[in-house]
């Protein structure tokens, strides 16, 4: 999902429409609108991420088999009409971070330890990958930094956190939210009971009230 020139978009699992879902359109109450369709010639089982950068609405998409990223600009019409997918090739000097919660594009400039043109993601067990779009090649960067091997504790916490670590971070809200960085907590282990014990503790304080529908006079 999202939030583009005040406008909400989303994909559904399994579809190959790109729908904007607010403001609703007003020529068909309650179905949302179409706003642009994704090729006929990607897998429909794709990694598919949403993020504006630089002004414009990209789609990035990660096919089956890991054969690198392919990006479009997403030309939106102003009238009725679906819009159109344009192939990008060069992000200069941007730097997208797709995550499962958040994307986001930052630029590298004096970042140096950012690279541009490139993505940042997650695969199972490389927890944060580099792919720059220049060479086509991909970097696990999470992997010498691993405090567990998906069992047991290995290693303490290597520090101090990059800014890579911070910002990949941000863009998974559940470690966000409990204070743990996404490359060393993308996967608890059971064998991790303290902290568990911890998080439990902390849930079970939150209270979600209802909503309840007001009924009309």
């Amino acid at each position: 999902m999202l939030l583009f020139k005040g406008k909400v978009y989303a994909i559904l699992w399994g579809s190959r429409a790109i729908l904007q879902l607010y403001p609703p359109p007003l020529e068909v109450e309650g179905s949302p609108l179409v706003a642009a369709h994704i090729p006929d010639d990607i897998n429909i089982g794709s990694d598919v991420f949403m993020v504006e950068s630089g002004g414009q609405m990209l789609l990035a998409v990660y096919p089956p088999g890991h054969t690198g990223f392919r990006l479009y600009q997403m030309h939106l019409r102003s009238s009725s009409g679906t819009g159109e997918l344009i192939r990008v090739e060069f992000l200069g000097d941007r730097a997208l971070f797709l995550g499962t919660d958040r994307c986001l594009s930052v630029s590298t400039r004096g970042l140096l330890s950012l690279r541009g043109n490139s993505i940042y993601f997650s695969l199972v067990g490389s927890p944060v990958v580099l792919h720059s779009l220049g060479t086509k090649s991909s970097e696990d960067l999470a992997k010498h930094c691993q405090i567990h091997n998906m069992v047991d504790r290995i290693r303490p916490s290597v520090r101090p956190f990059t800014i890579v670590d911070h910002l990949f971070t941000y863009c998974h809200h559940r470690q966000w939210a409990e204070g743990l960085m996404f490359h060393e907590y993308h996967h608890i282990p059971q064998s991790f009971k303290e902290l568990w014990d911890n998080i439990e503790a902390k849930n079970s304080k939150l209270r979600i009230p209802s909503l309840r529908r007001q009924r009309r006079s």
